[in-house]
């Protein structure tokens, strides 16, 4: 969806250009002032709270407003996209408004502003009102007014919008065409950069999926010639040139599927190597140390039963000792 947000102070040719916008993209004009007229009479219930609130002379809520929003988008689903009228005029306005597009899985492409400085601005108001018949179309202090007014009420707004880089300043001196021209110049860039951001995303996702499966390694050859069509498709796009040298050192499916393979076959070399080390090691030491304590003790016994005959004695006291034993079994 092409949604776009048109500013313009009191005399910028908001209402010419935004006729100009819905022709060419099909867009769907929505102002709050045709919102609630139409709901009014309608008789909806969001039509009678906002009648009764108007009758006391009281602004109607934000609330009320991004009902009638959401009742209009849901009435248009199959739209090439918005085009905002009025509103939102404050930073509450637009930060529920956004909120409002992401429940409907859209967003705000731009703020197309048509700036005008306050002479030819006045010129304009006074020259219209000599047709228009509104009384703050003739007096020049009350045009003032309302363009300081604007300007002070929609700084929060360019603010706002340009901190997300969807503030976008159109020069609204000149013909009509030429005006209208470059406001379509843009929109061509701006259309090429959303669809540059959502071919990113895409691709982010993708690499999420990649990870998913090199878990696993199960990654197809379909799947694997799908993720080199998309990045080189992103590599050839001037935008996304820098982005993708930065990722070429980034492991892609192939590099990411042979790491754990290199990894495995150096962990299985490594045991290898290693079990060898450490099964000779232990068999040499248990052949040579053993045999040495044993052949010590032998050779010690061997050695001492000659010289002392102590092992013969022994073995004749026990024998000698036998019989006296018996012989006091005797005496009793």
């Amino acid at each position: 969806m092409l949604n776009i947000v048109l500013f313009g102070p009191p005399g910028a040719g908001k209402g010419t250009q935004s006729q100009n916008l819905i022709s060419k993209y099909g867009l769907v004009h929505l102002s709050t002032g045709d919102l609630l007229r139409t709901e009014i009479a309608r008789g909806t219930e969001l039509g009678v709270k906002a009648k009764e609130i108007m009758d006391r002379g009281i602004l109607v809520s934000d609330d009320i407003v991004i009902g009638m929003i959401e009742n209009k988008l849901d009435a248009n689903p199959t739209a090439n996209g918005f085009i905002f009228d009025g509103f939102p005029r404050t930073k509450a306005q637009a930060e529920a408004l956004d909120d409002l597009l992401q429940k409907k899985g859209t967003a705000i492409s731009c703020m197309l502003a048509l700036e005008v400085n306050e002479a030819e601005l006045t010129r304009r108001l006074l020259e219209r009102g000599k047709d228009s018949g509104r009384a703050d179309d003739r007096d020049e202090a009350t045009i003032k007014n309302r363009i300081n007014e604007y300007n002070n009420k929609t700084l929060p707004l360019k603010e706002y919008y340009s901190a997300d880089g969807k503030y976008h300043s159109i020069n609204g001196i000149g013909s009509v065409s030429d005006i209208f021209n470059d406001m379509v110049n843009r929109l061509v860039f701006i259309e090429a950069e959303i669809e540059l951001t959502q071919l990113e995303n895409d691709l982010e996702h993708l690499d999420l999926t990649v990870n998913d499966f090199e878990q696993v390694n199960e990654i197809s050859s379909e799947l694997k010639r799908d993720i080199e069509e998309l990045q080189s498709t992103q590599s050839s796009s001037p935008k996304t040139e820098k982005k993708a040298e930065v990722k070429k050192d980034k492991p892609v499916a192939k590099v990411k599927v042979s790491k754990p393979k290199a990894k495995k076959v150096v962990k299985k070399a490594a045991k290898k190597k290693a079990a060898p080390k450490k099964k000779v090691a232990k068999k040499v030491v248990k052949k040579k140390t053993a045999p040495k304590k044993k052949i010590v003790k032998k050779a010690a016994k061997k050695k001492a039963a000659p010289k002392k005959k102590s092992a013969p004695k022994k073995k004749v006291a026990k024998k000698k000792t036998a019989p006296k034993k018996v012989a006091k079994k005797k005496k009793k």
